[in-house]
């Protein structure tokens, strides 16, 4: 028998199914709810979605700067036509995996999958159980958010992402509790939707594992959004009944604070539960299942990637290991590779990153260079009326390796992907001294700081 069979249809699964698929084996994908799984049907794409429609709606308002004239009155936000707008997005990427899965002959099953041995799972559906053997299993059962230990998510005040995606209007008010990607990139679109944002956050700053001079310049601009934010700040109850929040900051004051909706956001947790790991001898934690480089859990013929095995939580990040697992079941080698794995935020202005941050790479190698180019001398940032943010690239001055790049900015996640060309291919700063970038580009910035580490900068 060469049969695969996956546990989950997120990006992890569905690719590790396709993966499988072309490796010549019979594979069967199980899915406890939509394919696509929480990236596309409540987490990226719908996300992105609405980001997209805040940033038409700003650009519009904005549209006097540029010589545009145009009545305030007359521009409003049709909340009922944003929502069909994402589910139309949504569906139109469902069906494509959908046709993914009926041109590569994988057989979806819906149903909820646990594992009764090594090559033996049984499947849920209602009252209907059915049970199908494999040569090898996939677990990408995924992750969901984290509630707050004393106020379990209700879906009507107290929510989490999923929810904060469809809610029946735009709020007057939002209280985010949790300053991470997540809270930031809900801040960055309800602000400028008109809803009056606060967000907590109980580090000493927003996304605490981004530098302070890249964090400090998404604060200023969600500030100038209307964001109110306080870190060093916690939550220590919540009142359903009076929709009250009461907050301790770092002077150890109490606050209260009402609002229309509490998102919180303070992380997602591996689904690791009900799909049998105990009963067959697979190592892990509620950090989730512990893999080698190839995906293999400590059964031999279980595999396991994206969210469920906790780590890098990201959908491209799930499509690798997925890829991997995938191959490695079918009886090939395959390791991953994390040495180049992009981070981006979707708030305005994005924030984008690969490789070490200063602080880490200055704990890591001690003495670094540091090459920056501001937006605000870039002509194609100047003109598009988007001047804030800066290149940041880290360099090891004794071979020139470039330890990590940062973008803040106008399309910082698309920029991004020339720093991971870079990084993945072991690029020296002092190898693209001659490179000519196209003028006036967006990706000038990136030549420039490229320059100003090996001190040859022209426009800085």
């Amino acid at each position: 028998m060469n049969r695969i069979v996956i546990i989950g249809g997120g990006p992890a699964g569905y690719v590790a199914a396709i993966t499988a698929a072309q490796q010549d084996k019979e594979v069967i994908l199980v899915v406890d709810g939509p394919l696509g799984g929480t990236c596309l049907n409540e987490g990226c794409m719908p996300t992105k979605s609405l980001l997209k429609s805040a940033d038409t709606y700003d650009l519009v308002k904005n549209a006097g700067q540029m010589g545009i004239r145009l009545s305030p009155n007359s521009i409003e936000v049709d909340w009922a036509t944003v929502q069909e707008r994402k589910r139309e997005v949504i569906s139109k990427l469902v069906n494509g995996i959908r046709y993914l899965m009926g041109k590569n002959k994988i057989k979806v099953i819906q149903g909820r999958a646990s594992i009764l041995s090594s090559n033996r799972l049984q499947i849920e559906n209602g009252n209907e159980n059915e049970v199908i053997d494999a040569s090898k299993v996939i677990i990408s059962t995924g992750s969901e958010p984290i509630p707050l230990p004393f106020a379990p998510f209700d879906g009507e005040w107290i929510i989490h992402s999923g929810h904060a995606m469809s809610l029946p209007a735009i709020p007057d008010s939002l209280l985010i509790v949790g300053g991470g990607v997540i809270g930031c990139e809900f801040a960055s679109i309800y602000s400028r939707l008109g809803t009056k944002v606060t967000v907590i956050e109980m580090g000493e700053k927003l996304l605490p594992g981004e530098d302070d001079d890249i964090t400090s310049i998404l604060h200023d601009e969600l500030m100038n959004q209307g964001v109110t934010v306080h870190t060093s700040t916690t939550v220590k109850n919540i009142n359903s009944t009076s929709k009250t929040v009461f907050l301790e900051n770092g002077d150890g004051k109490l606050v209260e604070m009402i609002s229309d909706y509490v998102l919180v956001s303070i992380g997602r947790r591996p689904r690791v539960n009900g799909i049998g790991l105990e009963e067959n001898d697979i190592d892990f934690s509620r950090l989730g299942i512990s893999v080698d480089d190839r995906m293999q859990t400590s059964n031999p013929s279980i595999y396991a990637c994206g969210d469920v095995i906790g780590g890098i939580q990201l959908a491209h990040v799930a499509f690798h290991e997925g890829r991997v697992a995938a191959l490695n079941a079918c009886g090939q080698f395959a390791q991953v590779n994390y040495r180049a794995i992009p981070r981006c935020i979707y708030t305005s202005p994005e924030i984008a990153s690969v490789g070490l941050t200063e602080k880490e790479a200055r704990q890591k190698y001690g003495e670094i260079k540091v090459g920056e180019f501001a937006f605000s001398a870039n002509g194609k940032a100047v003109l598009s009326n988007k001047p804030v943010g800066k290149v940041k690239i880290l360099v090891n001055p004794q071979y020139n390796e470039i330890l990590g790049f940062t973008i803040v900015g106008q399309h910082a996640t698309e920029l991004i992907g020339q720093g991971t060309i870079m990084l993945h291919a072991e690029i020296t700063a002092d190898m693209m001294e001659d490179l000519v970038a196209a003028h006036p580009t967006l990706s000038e910035s990136i030549h420039e700081a490229l320059l100003n580490v090996v001190d040859q900068a022209v426009h800085c």
